[in-house]
């Protein structure tokens, strides 16, 4: 292997080479090798405790019998502290025994012998051994909604320091039958309170998000004391934070009458996210008619508020075609989202009064009916309308006008016998239209038509002289005896057996001549 030359004595030197070189190569290779390697986290030693359960009888046998207690404990509130129920020996912590927490001398009767070298609080003199059973402690119970400080804790036991806080502060006396963690018992707050204020703690008091997960889904947004105002109990709420103003009797329910537990979000802040509409018409809006302050007060005034509808309905039932968000006839704004089944809710129909002329060859009706004109409408309500709105609300009432049944030429003041007391008064519809209104609807002749005066106007020289048979300008009835004698007519007619002439000459005589 080596040349056969070479003396022997040089594998000696040659040997240490190679260790040498082995030594260099693996001492400039560890670090490399720590740095690739994985971490492993050191797992502290666990303590081993002694399980002495079977040395714990003669404690049990004195902690459980009130008698005894009085007779060996120093005061009675220190025998009523250390009575232990004999019902909780039973759970899992007693059934360890109490040599086992609380050290001292098992199975000795005498209580000075029993409590030699005894541990009160285990998790304050030994917390490790709290944490031999107890590992993996969670920082967030979710089923109670709490925070812990667990892992302060236990960083402090293992490192031996001192954090302030023990497993009994919270947990009690475990292995005496109370143990909050169960939910048998609930502290209140001002006991977490009042230990962290007593000891000095650092814990940041006033942020409830420190002990307290918040179960609801806006707890990311709301500090829990936006609502809640008592540490003593959760119930006690006020609303201090809403996005919409709460009136009325929604200012007085519970969250929860609206909200679903444990939930705020999901609803869109309308009516009928909690009420039922109980009417077919509309839609679930209840707003544009209802509101809180007066569910069913709110639709009454909307009711006795809204205008008549001032046309016929009947062919026009999508009021909407016409009474849009724009236009003349639009609608208000607090109207746009109504439906047209609303319409006959609030508004009853009151159809406008009817044309009480021909319209043929009269469409123009702003030629007379305009602002300021002969027959000018009613200005608060028309102002603005346009000529085909006319016949959308008023419709020919389908008659013809009365004729004039005499000559108007010198008589142009019709109001001077067909006013209120004169001797033809108009009807009351006529009322305030004035003179130059009834020659627009009323049409004279030259003379009288026979219609309106059968009896011959010039009978016996009377001229037209209206007066010789209607005294005192009274037409409602005529009078023959202002030429013809009572007497001397009672005598000719009776003697023809005729009686009853009284005003009924033309029943005889229609055209002033004997029969």
């Amino acid at each position: 292997m080596f040349p056969s030359h070479w003396p022997k004595w040089y594998l000696i030197p040659l040997s240490l080479a190679v260790v040498a070189i082995a030594v260099v190569v693996g001492l400039l290779s560890e670090p490399v090798g720590q740095a690739l390697s994985p971490k492993v986290t050191p797992v502290p030693t666990m303590y081993f405790v002694n399980y002495a359960a079977p040395l714990s009888a003669e404690c049990a046998k004195c902690h459980t019998d009130p008698q005894a207690l009085a007779a060996s404990a120093e005061s009675p509130e220190t025998a009523k502290s250390a009575y232990i129920d004999p019902a909780t020996l039973n759970t899992p912590h007693a059934r360890l025994g109490c040599i086992t927490c609380h050290g001292g001398t098992g199975n000795q009767s005498d209580k000075n012998a029993a409590h030699e070298g005894l541990i009160a609080d285990l998790s304050k003199s030994h917390p490790q051994d709290c944490l031999t059973c107890h590992r993996n402690l969670p920082a967030e119970i979710p089923g109670d909604n709490l925070r812990t400080p667990h892992g302060a804790v236990v960083n402090a036991a293992w490192e031996g320091s001192t954090c302030g806080v023990y497993c009994s502060d919270c947990h009690g006396a475990v292995g005496h039958g109370f143990d909050p963690v169960t939910g048998a018992v609930t502290c209140s707050m001002s006991v977490c309170l009042n230990c962290h204020r007593e000891r000095n703690l650092g814990a940041r008091l006033t942020d409830c998000d420190t002990c307290h997960v918040g179960p609801h889904d806006v707890a990311q947004v709301l500090s829990c004391s936006d609502c809640h105002t008592s540490t003593e109990t959760w119930k006690q709420t006020t609303l201090k934070v809403h996005p919409i103003q709460l009136v009325g009797k929604h200012a007085t329910t519970t969250c929860f009458t609206c909200h679903k537990w444990p939930n705020f979000k999901g609803l869109s802040g309308v009516c009928s996210d909690c009420h039922k509409r109980p009417h077919d018409f509309g839609n679930d809006n209840c707003a544009l008619c209802h509101t809180p302050q007066g569910w069913a007060e709110s639709a009454k005034a909307l009711v006795a508020a809204a205008n008549p509808i001032p046309h016929p309905t009947q062919g026009r039932e999508d009021c909407r075609s016409c009474h849009g968000v724009q236009g003349a006839m639009s609608l208000p704004a607090d109207h746009k989202d109504r439906t047209n089944d609303t319409c006959t809710v609030c508004h009853a129909l009151a159809p406008s009064p009817a044309i009480l002329h021909p319209v043929e060859g009269r469409e123009a009706c702003l030629a007379c009916h305009g602002e300021g004109k002969i027959a000018q409408f009613p200005v608060a309500t028309h102002a603005g309308r346009a000529e085909a709105t006319c016949t959308t609300c008023h419709e020919p009432a389908g008659v013809t006008p009365l004729p004039i049944s005499h000559s108007t030429q010198g008589r142009e003041d019709c109001l001077m016998c067909h006013a209120p007391g004169g001797i033809k008064p108009y009807p009351e519809t006529h009322t305030g239209w004035g003179n130059m209104l009834c020659l627009l609807c009323h049409k004279a002749g030259e003379a009288p038509t026979k219609a309106a005066h059968v009896f011959p106007q010039d009978h016996d020289g009377a001229a037209k002289n209206c007066v010789l048979c209607h005294p005192k300008n009274d037409f409602t009835t005529y009078h023959c005896d202002t030429c013809h004698a009572p007497a001397g007519m009672t005598q000719v007619h009776g003697a023809r057996g005729i009686k009853d002439i009284q005003n009924k000459c033309v029943l005889c005589h229609p055209t002033g001549k004997k029969p």
